[in-house]
C-alpha cells in the first residue's frame, strides 16, 4: 500500500531537474527552442540542443509527469548535458491528459521521433543513430513506440529506425493483476488511470512488455534500488522476454536510487547510472 499512495502522489506532480546554472547564460549557444514537430499548441513542440561535433547521436529525452503533467522546460539541464558531452538532445513535449487521452500521448512521441528523424542530418546529426530515452511516463512512451509498431507506423517508419532505447524507471506493465499489486493498480487507486479511461484493455495494449519481439531495438533498463517495487520485477520480466526473443537488452539497478534519483543521478559526474547510459551511448558509435 505505501508503494501504491508514493506513485498516486508522484502522479500529481512533473519532475524539474536542474544543474543549478542559469540557462539563459550557460548551454544555449547551439538551442534551438520551441520547434513544432506537428500540429498544435505547445505541448507538440520541441527543444534541439545541438553539440559542436558533426554526425553526433541524437537522444530524444522525455520528461516523467504521470502522463498528465510536465513539460520539456522542466528537464533543460538534461538537454544541457547531454550537449556538453558531445550529443545532440531533443526535448519533446506532448499532449497531456486528462483533457487529451491515451494514445495521444503515444502518437505524439511517434510524430516527434519522425520530426527528428527527418531532419536532425540537416542540423548534422546521423539519422542512423537516434536514441529514445526518458524517465517514468516519458520512459514508457519512449519505450512503447519502440515496440509496439503501430505508432511509428503512421509516419512510414518501424521500431528498426530506433538504434536503441532507454528508460530510467520505466513503468512496462499497465494492466491491473489479479494480485492487486502491480504497476496498474497504483494507477486505478489514483488519477494515473485518466488517461488510460480507466480502461483495462487499454492498459494492457499500453504496456511494453506485451509488445516485444526480435525486432526490439538495444535497450537498457535502469530502475531504482529503492524504486517502487513492482518495476524491478516488470524490468526483469522485459528482460527475461527480450532475451527469449533474441533481442539485446540489459538491465541496471541502481545503488540507493529512488524513483526519482535515478534521473537525478544522471547529472551526477559520477554515478551508475550516468556511466551506464554512457557505455550504452557508446556502443551504438561507428
Amino acid at each position: 500500500m505505501r508503494a501504491i499512495a508514493a506513485i498516486v502522489l508522484l502522479s500529481a506532480a512533473p519532475l524539474t531537474v536542474s544543474t543549478g546554472t542559469d540557462p539563459a547564460k550557460e548551454g544555449t549557444k547551439r538551442l534551438e527552442a520551441d520547434i513544432p514537430y506537428a500540429e498544435g499548441g505547445d505541448e507538440n513542440k520541441l527543444d534541439l540542443y545541438l553539440p559542436e561535433q558533426k554526425e553526433f547521436t541524437t537522444i530524444v529525452f522525455t520528461y516523467g509527469g504521470g502522463w498528465h503533467r510536465g513539460s520539456r522546460k522542466s528537464v533543460a539541464a538534461i538537454g544541457e548535458m547531454f550537449q556538453g558531452l558531445g550529443y545532440g538532445c531533443v526535448l519533446p513535449s506532448h499532449r497531456l491528459g486528462p483533457k487529451d487521452k491515451f494514445p495521444a500521448q503515444a502518437e505524439d512521441m511517434a510524430a516527434a521521433f519522425a520530426w527528428v528523424y527527418r531532419n536532425i542530418a540537416a542540423k548534422g546529426g546521423d539519422p542512423k543513430r537516434i536514441v529514445l530515452m526518458g524517465h517514468s511516463s516519458g520512459a514508457h512512451l519512449s519505450l512503447l513506440i519502440a515496440t509496439d509498431p503501430k505508432y511509428l507506423a503512421t509516419h512510414k517508419l518501424t521500431p528498426a529506425d530506433i538504434s536503441g532505447v532507454i528508460g530510467l524507471s520505466s513503468p512496462v506493465d499497465l494492466e491491473p493483476r489479479k494480485e492487486g499489486k502491480g504497476f496498474g493498480d497504483a494507477l486505478m487507486a489514483g488519477r494515473g488511470a485518466d488517461v488510460f479511461s480507466r480502461d483495462t484493455t487499454v492498459m494492457r495494449d499500453a504496456s511494453p512488455l506485451r509488445h516485444i519481439s526480435k525486432k526490439l531495438p538495444r535497450t537498457c533498463l535502469i530502475v531504482g534500488e529503492r524504486d517502487f517495487p513492482m518495476l524491478e520485477g516488470d524490468a526483469k520480466a522485459f528482460l527475461e522476454k527480450a532475451t527469449a526473443e533474441q533481442a539485446k537488452a540489459t538491465l541496471l539497478v541502481a545503488k540507493g536510487r529512488d524513483h526519482m534519483g535515478t534521473v537525478q543521478a544522471l547529472l551526477e559526474e559520477k554515478s551508475d547510472v550516468r556511466e551506464s547510459v554512457q557505455e550504452f551511448l557508446a556502443k551504438l558509435k561507428k
